[in-house]
């Protein structure tokens, strides 16, 4: 997981949420994205997507995947 890109976790993980993939997949990925939240660079791409209207249907999606 460490190997993939930030923008690619991003967006897997709003795809997989999107899509209504196996909420433990969905876990791993936000596991990793809350690992990676300590750096500034990529709290920011983060904070951005999650605030565009996309990234506002994926985490509203979340919330029922868990």
């Amino acid at each position: 997981m460490r190997t993939l890109k930030d923008d690619w976790l991003i967006q897997c993980y709003m795809d997989a949420v999107h899509l209504q993939l196996d909420p433990e997949f969905i876990d791993l990925l936000l596991e990793e994205i809350h690992r990676r939240s300590t750096d500034p660079a990529f709290r920011r791409m983060w904070m951005a997507a999650s605030h565009s209207l996309w990234g506002q249907e994926a985490a509203s999606g979340a919330a029922y995947a868990n």
